[in-house]
């Protein structure tokens, strides 16, 4: 690969390396929309049903097995689980990658350095 085609290659791994750092952290850098978005689910959950004319399904709180605030608790400790199951599992992802690019990163400078000598 010609010194050309290398800086390209340098320049677009440097690019992929700022779009990842700027997208990391995506529930901390949101987190009152987060929040905002848990509550609503919270208290939406309970009262959903789908709305189809064939079948006679009744929401959770329909069915009486549980109370209202039960209920919202429930959603709200489902919906935290799967926030912190994606925040771990994207922080994680995102450390693989940025270590995948700054490798290839260091590896490419290193031979535009030996060509350069």
């Amino acid at each position: 690969m010609s010194n050309y085609y290398k800086e390209k290659h340098l320049q677009a791994t440097k690019n992929k390396i700022e779009a990842v750092k700027s997208q990391e952290n995506f529930l901390g850098k949101r987190l009152w929309k987060v929040i905002f978005g848990g509550v609503l689910f919270s208290f939406w959950a309970p009262h959903y049903t789908s709305h189809d004319p064939f079948s006679d399904r009744e929401s959770l709180f329909e069915k009486g097995e549980y109370s209202f605030l039960e209920l919202v608790l429930l959603c709200a400790t489902v919906y935290t689980v799967f926030c912190l199951l994606y925040h771990f599992s994207s922080k994680y992802q995102d450390k693989k990658k940025l270590k995948k690019l700054t490798d290839l990163k260091e590896q490419l400078e290193s031979e535009l350095n030996k060509k350069s000598d």
